[in-house]
């Protein structure tokens, strides 16, 4: 992933912007239950870690295929949409799967 310039591509800011809102909100959900002692420091860190990458990939494949999809704002919407689903979707599976569930 060689840049010519400094600047990142839009789906790598995606990505990034997508991961930090994951993750953050995975700490604000359940830091009362942290605080509480229901989960532990490591509970908390792991999940918020597995949201961010969860969503820093949805966001930043999302935008990847909606820049390939430019200039028809009706197709790319509808891409957006599902490519965001699906790749939720089959993250959520992969990691039910390797949990036993």
């Amino acid at each position: 992933m060689s840049n010519s310039t400094n600047r990142l591509s839009s789906a790598n800011r995606a990505m990034l912007v997508g991961a930090i809102a994951g993750g953050s909100t995975t700490v604000i959900r359940q830091w009362n239950q942290h605080k509480e002692g229901a989960i532990s420091t490591n509970e908390l860190v792991g999940n918020a870690a597995k949201t961010a990458l969860k969503t820093g990939i949805a966001s930043g494949a999302t935008t990847f295929v909606a820049e390939k999809m430019a200039g028809r704002p009706a197709l790319s919407m509808l891409t957006i949409l599902s490519v965001g689903a699906a790749s939720l979707y089959l993250l959520d599976q992969s990691s039910g799967s390797k949990n036993g569930n």
